[in-house]
């Protein structure tokens, strides 16, 4: 028994639908996995921080930090830098506890940087809100009281 062409052809295209169907799927599989992330290092920060804001605010918060993105990258980088000289002074041999405790103290000035740009954004964001909005300011719910 033989098929007919139109069958075939039909055959045919549901076949070429789900090869293409399945090569779709893999290949969201694939970017998710591997593949970079929409946005940057930044973005993504900034969307974990602003949860507890009404989206009003949201949308302020993010485009704050979209103008001012430049700056907030050099302070991340320079968190990230002292970081790693952080844990390059813990691995040193012999062990200076004077270094790694220098190096703690660059740790901290450098996030204290970073939160200090973050907060002056958030600061306007929430000056620029109407009081109505500024109501609607819940804290995260989190392990922390």
């Amino acid at each position: 028994m033989t098929i007919g062409k139109p069958w075939a052809i039909a055959i045919l295209a549901l076949l070429f639908l789900s090869l293409a169907a399945n090569l779709v799927i893999a290949g969201f599989t694939v970017a998710r996995v591997a593949g970079p992330r929409p946005g940057g290092e930044i973005e993504r920060i900034v969307a974990i921080g602003i949860r507890a804001f009404p989206p009003p605010i949201q949308r302020a918060i993010q485009e704050g930090a979209r103008d001012r993105r430049d700056e907030m990258r050099g302070r991340l980088d320079a968190v990230q830098d002292a970081r790693m000289r952080m844990f390059e002074a813990m691995r040193a041999e012999p062990f200076d506890p004077a270094a790694l405790d220098a190096a703690f103290a660059d740790v901290r000035a450098n996030t204290n940087e970073l939160q200090r740009v973050g907060q002056e954004i958030v600061s306007e964001a929430v000056a620029n809100a109407p009081a109505d909005v500024r109501g609607r300011i819940r804290p995260p719910r989190g392990p922390f009281p």
